[in-house]
């Protein structure tokens, strides 16, 4: 394989300059922006920036240790782009792009943990990160009309369409990463790296891989119908496909067979996608999973064994409740009550961004239900 070249920064990003070197960049929504929004839509992001962004525009996963990742530089800025927050978009971009393209294939390695040395403790990269990235910076070339940003996602996304999108069992497979993941009885993917939403807008950078991004968006409605287990159904963390195009739970203790922390994103992007049919399975199972109005003081399923349905973790996290709250608004109607739209100051990194994406995708989607 050909390496992929990194995409290009923007000029005012020096590479090879460290990042607590650089001045602190200022943020928060722009003024004609902020008019456009709903008031605690502009509440949560301030919250998380507060919280989570750092001055040289490290996102910190206050659930795993402080550490850094592709995944929450991702979520950063997408978040800053869609908000309309240039001055942060910029800065996690600049920390993104000097500390993590250390790979010869155009992607980002995905862990970052500051307590190490090397800091960089997997090279390995992430692919739901480097769609995450690509998809955050097509968003903000086209709100800010910057080429660079433009040009880099375009960089971006074809590395990703090269190195991790393969032609298996009749479908286009999404590999989580680059590394670890092909068995001889197929590959073993992970339902939440499909970034639904992204990939419309990735077809529209990526001129030379159109066909395949366009293909993808249309086949992954299907195989999200088709990687769901038990009874009531839910997608799993980890799922095998097989050559034939079938799908089986993964025999490999390495890869959870449960319904959890990252198959909780798989009806968000759904939605966020514009699949929105209530009549669809996956959501009338979570409304069963989940029952629609059970506020910030339920315990909710949080991890549940599949194929068994035994409910292994129970809690109030915000990100469950958020989405919950969504799955809710598509089956019934229902507004998002009010504590998942409040910012909730004890809400993990990865809680939050789930808040905010839930009231993105339920603005572009479903505004009614805000």
């Amino acid at each position: 394989m050909v390496a992929a070249e990194a995409p290009s920064p923007p000029p005012s990003v020096q590479a090879g300059t460290p990042s607590s070197e650089r001045p602190p960049v200022p943020g928060g929504v722009d003024a004609a922006r902020r008019a456009t929004l709903n008031a605690g839509t502009v509440a949560l992001w301030e919250d998380w920036r507060r919280r989570f962004l750092t001055v040289d525009g490290r996102v910190l996963d206050t659930g795993n240790g402080g550490i850094s990742h592709s995944e929450g530089q991702g979520y950063g800025m997408l978040l800053a782009a869609r908000i309309g927050d240039r001055a942060s978009f910029a800065r996690i971009w600049s920390w993104t792009y000097t500390t993590l393209f250390v790979r010869d294939d155009g992607m980002m390695a995905w862990r970052y943990d500051p307590k190490a040395t090397p800091p960089i403790t997997d090279r390995n990269s992430a692919s739901d990160g480097d769609i995450l990235v690509a998809w955050a910076l097509a968003e903000a070339g086209r709100r800010w009309s910057d080429p660079d940003y433009t040009d880099a996602a375009a960089g971006l996304a074809a590395a990703i369409r090269k190195t991790v999108i393969v032609e298996h069992g009749g479908r286009l497979m999404v590999l989580p990463g680059q590394e670890g993941f092909r068995r001889d009885a197929g590959l073993v993917v992970n339902p939440a790296y499909w970034v639904l939403p992204a990939f419309p807008v990735l077809a529209a950078v990526d001129a030379d891989g159109a066909a395949v991004w366009t293909r993808l968006a249309g086949e992954t409605p299907a195989v999200m119908a088709a990687v769901r287990f038990g009874d009531p159904s839910l997608p799993p963390e980890w799922v095998v496909a097989d050559a034939d195009g079938g799908f089986a739970l993964p025999q490999d203790p390495d890869f959870a067979a449960t319904f959890g922390y990252n198959a909780v994103r798989v009806p968000l992007y759904l939605a966020w996608a514009g699949v929105t049919d209530p009549a669809l399975p996956i959501y009338a199972d979570l409304d069963r999973l989940w029952p629609a109005g059970a506020g910030r003081g339920i315990d909710r399923p949080q991890v549940v064994t599949l194929p068994e349905g035994v409910v292994r973790e129970r809690g109030r996290d915000a990100g469950f409740r958020a989405v919950a709250g969504l799955v809710a608004c598509i089956v019934h109607d229902a507004r998002l009550p009010d504590d998942v739209t409040a910012v909730d100051d004890t809400a993990s990194y990865y809680a939050a961004s789930l808040m905010l994406m839930v009231r993105m995708a339920a603005a572009e989607r479903k505004p009614a239900c805000l």
